[in-house]
Protein backbone atom coordinates (compact mmCIF):
# COMPACT_ATOMS: atom_id res chain seq x y z
CA UNK A 1 0.00 0.00 0.00
CA UNK A 2 2.83 2.43 0.78
CA UNK A 3 4.37 1.81 -2.63
CA UNK A 4 1.03 2.52 -4.30
CA UNK A 5 0.56 5.65 -2.21
CA UNK A 6 4.01 6.82 -3.15
CA UNK A 7 3.23 6.52 -6.84
CA UNK A 8 -0.14 8.20 -6.41
CA UNK A 9 1.36 11.14 -4.57
CA UNK A 10 4.54 11.32 -6.59
CA UNK A 11 2.76 11.14 -9.93
CA UNK A 12 3.34 8.72 -12.77
CA UNK A 13 5.48 9.21 -15.83
CA UNK A 14 5.37 6.60 -18.56
CA UNK A 15 7.38 6.40 -21.73
CA UNK A 16 7.94 3.43 -23.98
CA UNK A 17 10.56 3.71 -26.66
CA UNK A 18 12.61 1.31 -28.65
CA UNK A 19 16.07 1.21 -30.17
CA UNK A 20 17.63 4.59 -30.77
CA UNK A 21 14.56 6.48 -29.52
CA UNK A 22 15.05 5.08 -26.04
CA UNK A 23 18.09 7.27 -25.43
CA UNK A 24 16.02 10.37 -26.12
CA UNK A 25 13.08 9.51 -23.86
CA UNK A 26 12.39 12.55 -21.63
CA UNK A 27 11.32 10.30 -18.76
CA UNK A 28 14.55 8.33 -19.03
CA UNK A 29 16.51 11.60 -19.13
CA UNK A 30 14.93 12.59 -15.79
CA UNK A 31 16.05 9.26 -14.34
CA UNK A 32 19.55 9.91 -15.63
CA UNK A 33 19.67 13.22 -13.80
CA UNK A 34 18.53 11.50 -10.61
CA UNK A 35 20.57 8.29 -10.76
CA UNK A 36 23.44 9.21 -13.07
CA UNK A 37 23.42 8.92 -16.87
CA UNK A 38 26.03 6.17 -17.12
CA UNK A 39 24.39 4.24 -14.30
CA UNK A 40 20.97 4.31 -15.95
CA UNK A 41 22.35 3.31 -19.33
CA UNK A 42 24.20 0.40 -17.73
CA UNK A 43 21.08 -0.64 -15.79
CA UNK A 44 18.87 -0.61 -18.90
CA UNK A 45 21.47 -2.63 -20.79
CA UNK A 46 21.76 -5.15 -17.96
CA UNK A 47 17.97 -5.53 -17.74
CA UNK A 48 17.78 -6.38 -21.44
CA UNK A 49 14.85 -5.91 -23.79
CA UNK A 50 14.30 -3.50 -26.65
CA UNK A 51 11.80 -1.13 -24.99
CA UNK A 52 11.77 0.62 -21.64
CA UNK A 53 8.91 2.09 -19.65
CA UNK A 54 9.67 4.62 -16.92
CA UNK A 55 7.47 5.57 -13.97
CA UNK A 56 7.82 7.45 -10.70
CA UNK A 57 8.85 10.98 -9.78
CA UNK A 58 12.39 11.22 -11.16
CA UNK A 59 13.08 14.77 -9.97
CA UNK A 60 15.29 15.25 -6.95
CA UNK A 61 13.81 18.63 -6.03
CA UNK A 62 10.22 17.31 -6.06
CA UNK A 63 11.14 14.27 -3.96
CA UNK A 64 13.11 16.46 -1.54
CA UNK A 65 10.21 18.87 -1.11
CA UNK A 66 7.77 16.07 -0.27
CA UNK A 67 10.17 14.44 2.17
CA UNK A 68 10.86 17.75 3.92
CA UNK A 69 7.16 18.53 4.29
CA UNK A 70 6.53 15.06 5.69
CA UNK A 71 9.37 15.42 8.23
CA UNK A 72 8.06 18.78 9.44
CA UNK A 73 4.66 17.22 10.16
CA UNK A 74 6.13 14.12 11.82
CA UNK A 75 5.52 13.27 15.48
CA UNK A 76 7.11 10.40 17.38
CA UNK A 77 3.82 8.50 17.40
CA UNK A 78 3.68 8.46 13.57
CA UNK A 79 4.78 5.02 12.35
CA UNK A 80 3.55 5.06 8.75
CA UNK A 81 5.64 6.81 6.11
CA UNK A 82 5.04 7.25 2.39
CA UNK A 83 7.37 5.38 0.06
CA UNK A 84 8.23 7.50 -2.98
CA UNK A 85 9.31 5.92 -6.24
CA UNK A 86 12.10 8.00 -7.67
CA UNK A 87 12.54 5.95 -10.82
CA UNK A 88 11.21 2.58 -11.91
CA UNK A 89 12.42 1.19 -15.22
CA UNK A 90 10.68 -1.83 -16.77
CA UNK A 91 12.35 -3.22 -19.87
CA UNK A 92 10.32 -5.25 -22.34
CA UNK A 93 11.00 -7.89 -24.97
CA UNK A 94 7.75 -7.87 -26.89
CA UNK A 95 4.97 -8.03 -24.30
CA UNK A 96 7.18 -9.67 -21.69
CA UNK A 97 9.00 -7.75 -18.96
CA UNK A 98 12.65 -8.73 -19.25
CA UNK A 99 13.88 -6.75 -16.27
CA UNK A 100 12.97 -4.17 -13.64
CA UNK A 101 15.00 -1.61 -11.74
CA UNK A 102 13.27 0.23 -8.88
CA UNK A 103 14.68 3.13 -6.84
CA UNK A 104 12.62 4.31 -3.85
CA UNK A 105 12.99 6.53 -0.79
CA UNK A 106 11.03 6.99 2.41
CA UNK A 107 11.48 8.11 6.00
CA UNK A 108 12.56 4.96 7.81
CA UNK A 109 10.82 3.20 10.69
CA UNK A 110 14.32 2.29 11.89
CA UNK A 111 15.78 4.78 14.35
CA UNK A 112 19.51 5.11 14.93
CA UNK A 113 19.02 3.61 18.38
CA UNK A 114 17.68 0.43 16.75
CA UNK A 115 20.67 -0.02 14.45
CA UNK A 116 22.85 -1.54 17.16
CA UNK A 117 20.34 -4.27 17.99
CA UNK A 118 21.61 -7.80 17.19
CA UNK A 119 18.83 -8.55 14.69
CA UNK A 120 19.19 -5.33 12.69
CA UNK A 121 22.99 -5.15 12.88
CA UNK A 122 23.20 -8.46 10.98
CA UNK A 123 21.76 -6.68 7.95
CA UNK A 124 22.86 -3.08 8.41
CA UNK A 125 26.47 -1.93 8.69
CA UNK A 126 27.55 1.53 9.79
CA UNK A 127 29.70 3.37 7.24
CA UNK A 128 30.12 6.66 9.08
CA UNK A 129 28.28 8.77 11.65
CA UNK A 130 25.46 9.58 9.22
CA UNK A 131 25.16 6.55 6.90
CA UNK A 132 24.32 2.84 7.18
CA UNK A 133 24.28 0.36 4.28
CA UNK A 134 22.58 -3.01 3.81
CA UNK A 135 23.33 -5.45 0.98
CA UNK A 136 20.77 -8.19 0.46
CA UNK A 137 22.04 -10.39 -2.35
CA UNK A 138 19.21 -12.92 -2.11
CA UNK A 139 16.63 -10.15 -2.59
CA UNK A 140 18.73 -8.29 -5.18
CA UNK A 141 18.49 -5.03 -3.29
CA UNK A 142 20.81 -2.51 -1.71
CA UNK A 143 19.66 -0.04 0.93
CA UNK A 144 21.10 3.06 2.53
CA UNK A 145 20.01 4.91 5.64
CA UNK A 146 21.11 8.54 5.89
CA UNK A 147 20.68 11.01 8.73
CA UNK A 148 19.17 14.32 7.62
CA UNK A 149 18.12 16.91 10.21
CA UNK A 150 15.32 18.87 8.58
CA UNK A 151 15.05 22.48 9.78
CA UNK A 152 11.64 22.98 11.36
CA UNK A 153 11.17 19.33 12.37
CA UNK A 154 11.01 18.24 16.03
CA UNK A 155 14.31 17.78 17.86
CA UNK A 156 14.24 13.96 17.83
CA UNK A 157 13.77 13.74 14.07
CA UNK A 158 17.43 13.28 12.99
CA UNK A 159 17.96 10.16 15.11
CA UNK A 160 14.43 8.78 15.16
CA UNK A 161 13.48 9.50 11.55
CA UNK A 162 16.38 8.91 9.14
CA UNK A 163 15.99 8.58 5.38
CA UNK A 164 15.93 5.13 3.79
CA UNK A 165 16.91 4.72 0.13
CA UNK A 166 16.57 1.44 -1.77
CA UNK A 167 17.48 0.11 -5.21
CA UNK A 168 16.18 -3.28 -6.36
CA UNK A 169 17.10 -5.05 -9.58
CA UNK A 170 17.67 -8.75 -10.16
CA UNK A 171 19.58 -8.08 -13.38
CA UNK A 172 22.03 -5.72 -11.69
CA UNK A 173 25.30 -6.61 -10.06
CA UNK A 174 26.17 -5.41 -6.57
CA UNK A 175 28.44 -2.62 -7.83
CA UNK A 176 25.85 -1.22 -10.24
CA UNK A 177 23.09 -1.30 -7.63
CA UNK A 178 25.42 0.61 -5.33
CA UNK A 179 26.24 3.22 -7.99
CA UNK A 180 22.54 3.82 -8.62
CA UNK A 181 21.82 3.99 -4.89
CA UNK A 182 24.71 6.31 -4.12
CA UNK A 183 23.77 8.74 -6.88
CA UNK A 184 20.10 8.60 -5.87
CA UNK A 185 20.82 9.38 -2.22
CA UNK A 186 23.25 12.14 -3.13
CA UNK A 187 20.83 13.79 -5.57
CA UNK A 188 17.95 13.88 -3.09
CA UNK A 189 19.82 14.85 0.08
CA UNK A 190 21.58 17.71 -1.73
CA UNK A 191 18.15 19.24 -2.40
CA UNK A 192 16.78 18.75 1.12
CA UNK A 193 18.71 21.42 2.99
CA UNK A 194 19.79 19.04 5.77
CA UNK A 195 21.28 20.94 8.72
CA UNK A 196 24.30 18.66 8.39
CA UNK A 197 24.35 16.83 5.02
CA UNK A 198 24.98 13.07 5.27
CA UNK A 199 28.33 11.87 3.97
CA UNK A 200 27.46 9.49 1.12
CA UNK A 201 30.55 7.38 0.28
CA UNK A 202 31.56 7.30 -3.37
CA UNK A 203 32.69 3.68 -3.30
CA UNK A 204 30.85 0.62 -2.04
CA UNK A 205 32.05 0.21 1.57
CA UNK A 206 34.31 -2.85 1.71
CA UNK A 207 33.21 -3.63 5.26
CA UNK A 208 29.70 -4.48 4.01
Amino acid sequence: MTAIAGLAIGGLLSGCSGGEDRAGSPELDWCKSLLGAENVEAAVKAAGGSDVEVSGTPRADVLADRLVREAKRWQESDLLHTRYTGCRMDTFEGDRISGTVDATVKWSVLSLGMMEGPEISRTWRQVNASVYVALEHARARTQLIAVCAVPGAIASQPSDLPLQFEVVGESLGTELRWELLRAFAQSVTEKMGCAKPPVIPTALPSST
